[in-house]
């Protein structure tokens, strides 16, 4: 089993999608094996600006093996000049399964976005998300989800609609050192194989607290595990947080990558009855030496680490005294081609908060106008009867309104509707819309910890 997975009609459907003539020579092709070393340097030096970025060049490398459960060769485009025979341009898909309240949904997530600056403003970005969003949608994703720069991808209808990051760091004059005869209460491994059962329950638990989760099956965990020299080089093993007696207590995700002067852990979890607090020194302590060897082979500054584990988790409570910095979240860019069947898609869990809200058992219709275009829900008796695109006429305003993409901020409970009401001049609602939609779009956690 894996997500790169495609039936038949699916492949058929990709290949009328590519190659593409763009002219002036460039061509926009899928890749083959043969591409990966070209495509290696390529993302190194682009990613890498001043440097060779090692770390693109691993991820590269490894995205591309045949053997790959979820990228592969298929799944990477390229703009090629097949004049001066080189890889110019470059993005992948990455298919993966999210949650919204529990009920899945297909996401397609665009990364390894490159162009060589000499190849910049010709379009060549534009021309293969029409192609990525095509293969995406072929595999049936009704979300595209995107991690990137500001701004940019706002171009190419997405918005920044989910936490993306945050939490708090801690620098390492904040960390208790060992005192003298002392030892580590705990003791930390590399997690394998055997644990996932283990990890599962942790996990899933913690995906519960997040709206929006990414669910991980037992054969993503043995990818996320596998011990493979191609991904192992750019990922850090999972570890396993024992008593010195041996008995696992939790897990965390250690990464290689440092930002803004600190190494960053990306999940944490622990048994109920453990205490947060008691374990935490020995991660921070072991995460310092991480930080400063991976600083060294990357010639980077570190400070500190970063428990980025979004706006809310049990660890920021567990040690507010060595946690002084605040990092705001940031943003998934989120693209939805197809709201109103995305809505319907979700139509049990918007009936369950109306079913639990003060406008129980509504009946009528909520026309949310994008100015334009717009959405019409339909409800009866508190059931979403209907879900459909609808067109505001000269004159005809609707019963809320949003600047175009602005409405998915409230469709994922990024937002609550009266902050976007503060936010942007042109948000506006009916008194009696206004309570329908805080009942419908809560302001809600979520931080997915997606597939890479």
């Amino acid at each position: 089993m894996s997500l790169k997975s495609k039936t038949l009609e699916q492949q058929f459907q990709l290949m009328q999608l590519t190659p593409r003539d763009l002219g002036d020579g460039l061509v926009l092709r899928t890749t083959t094996p043969s591409d990966t070393e070209p495509l290696a340097e390529f993302t190194g030096r682009v990613f890498g600006r001043e440097q060779v970025d090692q770390l693109a060049v691993l991820y590269a490398r490894d995205m591309m093996r045949e053997s790959h459960p979820i990228i592969g060769t298929q799944n990477v485009l390229v703009v090629e000049d097949t004049r001066a025979q080189k890889i110019v341009s470059t993005m992948c898909l990455i298919p993966q399964t999210w949650t919204y309240a529990g009920i899945p949904f297909g996401v397609g997530r665009p990364e390894m976005v490159a162009t060589d600056p000499d190849y910049r403003r010709r379009g060549l970005v534009r021309k293969q998300f029409e192609v990525l969003h095509a293969m995406s949608e072929s595999m049936g994703h009704m979300v595209q989800g995107i991690t990137g720069i500001s701004w940019y991808y706002r171009q190419f209808d997405y918005e920044y609609a989910l936490d993306l990051g945050g939490g708090r760091t801690a620098f390492f004059s904040n960390i208790p050192t060992l005192k003298e005869n002392e030892t580590e209460p705990y003791r930390l491994r590399d997690a394998t194989i055997d644990d996932i059962p283990f990890l599962s329950v942790l996990y899933d638990r913690d995906c519960a607290r997040s709206l929006v989760a990414c669910p991980r099956p037992d054969w993503l965990w043995r990818y996320m595990l596998e011990p493979l020299p191609e991904s192992m080089a750019w990922r850090v093993p999972y570890q396993i947080i024992e008593t010195n007696d041996g008995r696992a207590v939790g897990y965390f995700a250690p990464s290689r990558e440092i930002w803004m002067d600190a190494i960053p852990i990306f999940e944490l979890s622990v048994l109920e009855g453990q205490s947060l607090r008691a374990v935490m020194p020995t991660i921070l302590r072991w995460m310092k030496i991480l930080g400063e060897a991976e600083a060294a082979k990357q010639n980077k500054t570190i400070k500190g680490i970063t428990l980025a584990f979004g706006r809310e988790h049990p660890a920021y409570n567990a040690i507010p005294d060595m946690l002084p910095r605040t990092r705001i979240p940031y943003g998934w860019y989120i693209r939805v081609p197809d709201v109103p069947k995305f809505i319907r898609h979700l139509a049990p869990v918007l009936q369950n908060r109306l079913a639990h809200s003060v406008v129980a058992g509504y009946s009528g219709e909520l026309k949310i106008s994008e100015y334009r275009r717009g959405f019409k829900l339909s409800f009866d008796n508190g059931a979403l009867t209907n879900v459909e695109m609808w067109q505001p006429m000269p004159g005809e305003e609707g019963e809320c309104g949003f600047p175009p993409l602005v409405f998915l901020q409230l469709l994922f409970c990024r937002k609550s509707m009266m902050e976007l009401r503060e936010m942007y001049a042109d948000v506006w609602a009916k008194d009696e819309a206004q309570v329908l939609l805080d009942a419908l779009f809560p302001k809600m956690y979520s931080c997915v910890y997606q597939v890479s």
